[in-house]
């Protein structure tokens, strides 16, 4: 009978690979995974059967993340400028606060290494939050729920960039990038 698989071992493997990726890119090896998780390449092929899975699994256990970081407190009846808000604030706080997932959910999101399946997975877990962005989509400024996702994002990483780049500016930044969002919105 084989051995259950150690879930710590596992997550240290994640974590390896949140660590090496952000430097080495996706084209890290799993031996180098490994080494920094402390392990042979063999137990690594253990908990993920090839390099794409262990990356398809790094994706899922960032955007479980950031789900949980986005939607903790999440003011699911007030209104739209009020739920874009408090996404907003919470995903600038929480890649402040986790630069390396951050930058490996950067390199994997581009990646076609995740699968759609994978993506359509993660998708589920910001069901609130696609909900009001398809609510944006009917404010009249653009009905491309795609587009505005992309606009918001691409505003939030900048903000991100300039507060990681000035932090004693961080509340001044993340309110004038969040002002510019809601004024292409119209919100």
């Amino acid at each position: 009978m084989a051995r259950p698989l150690d879930e710590e071992k596992r997550r240290a493997i994640l974590m390896a690979a949140l660590r090496i990726i952000p430097e080495e890119g996706l084209g890290a090896t799993t031996a180098l995974i490994a080494r920094e998780a402390g392990i042979s390449s063999g137990s690594l092929f253990t908990y993920f059967p090839d390099k794409v899975t262990l990356l398809n699994q790094l994706y899922l256990a960032i955007k479980t993340d950031v789900a949980e970081a986005l939607m903790r407190g999440f003011p699911l009846q007030s209104a739209i400028r009020e739920r874009a808000y408090h996404v907003w604030m919470a995903y600038i706080e929480w890649a402040c606060a986790h630069p390396e997932q951050r930058a490996t959910l950067q390199q994997l999101s581009v990646s076609r290494v995740v699968t759609a399946e994978v993506r359509a997975q993660s998708a589920v877990m910001f069901e609130a939050i696609n909900i009001m962005l398809a609510e944006l989509g009917t404010t009249g400024i653009c009905d491309n729920v795609e587009f505005i996702t992309s606009v918001m994002a691409s505003l939030a990483e900048s903000t991100i960039d300039f507060v990681l780049q000035s932090p004693n500016d961080k509340k001044a930044l993340t309110e004038a990038g969040f002002n510019m969002f809601a004024r292409a919105t119209g919100i």
